[in-house]
């Protein structure tokens, strides 16, 4: 779901792309021994092959770029998989329970790692209809917004990072709405007086006039 640079006023997927790389980890099988050694983020290592090593996703695209590891791609991340998940989106309401940063993982994954990933082209047009399907979900839910809240069970962070914008349009225009029959009923009531009240002035005023 492309939105215009107009409606960026939260994180962009360059940014969702960086909280992934961080917040993931994912098997690697070292190709090279490496000592242990020491970063701002914690002490890596040591790797010896062929023992996998569980490492951060950032770090694991950065020996993948220098040749010194294969990354072990998530089980989610597999043609059977995906197809199941597609499956599940087409026939039920509810989301499939994919992770979380599926969309950024993926994408950083195929951009580097597409070698490492079985019938990876397979791969990708599985993520684009899956994406498809889930923005069409995501479309219906929209026509369901009320004023308090939207609930999407299972949606990924660039999904809510995408939709933020034009929930939040929504909820302010819905809102606004559903305040001025009240705003209306308020100043209808300050404004005219009930009709028994008006009823009793008419008959005091003309009483007045047959008294003078």
């Amino acid at each position: 779901m492309a939105l215009p640079a107009a409606a960026h006023h939260g994180i962009l997927p360059t940014e969702m792309e960086y909280l992934a790389s961080c917040e993931t980890h994912i098997s690697i099988l070292p190709l090279i021994s490496i000592d242990r050694f020491r970063l701002l983020s914690g002490t890596y290592g040591p790797f010896r092959p062929p023992a996998h090593a569980h490492i951060p996703l950032w770090l694991a695209l950065s020996l993948r770029k220098k040749r010194k590891c294969v990354i072990i791609p998530p089980d989610w991340l597999s043609v059977d998989t995906l197809s199941e998940y597609l499956r599940q989106e087409v026939s039920s309401l509810p989301f499939a329970p994919l992770p979380l940063h599926y969309i950024p993982i993926s994408k950083l994954l195929l951009d580097s790692a597409a070698e490492d990933i079985p019938q990876s082209a397979r791969v990708r047009s599985l993520l684009k209809d899956l994406a498809d399907a889930r923005q069409s979900k995501v479309l219906t839910g929209m026509t369901l917004v009320n004023p308090i809240h939207l609930e999407m069970t299972n949606i990924s962070s660039l999904e809510i990072a995408q939709l933020r914008p034009f929930f939040a349009t929504a909820l302010k225009q819905l809102q606004a709405i559903h305040a001025e029959p009240h705003e209306e009923a308020s100043l209808s009531q300050t404004a005219e007086p009930p009709a028994e009240d008006t009823e009793i002035a008419v008959r005091h005023a003309h009483g007045a006039s047959k008294e003078t």
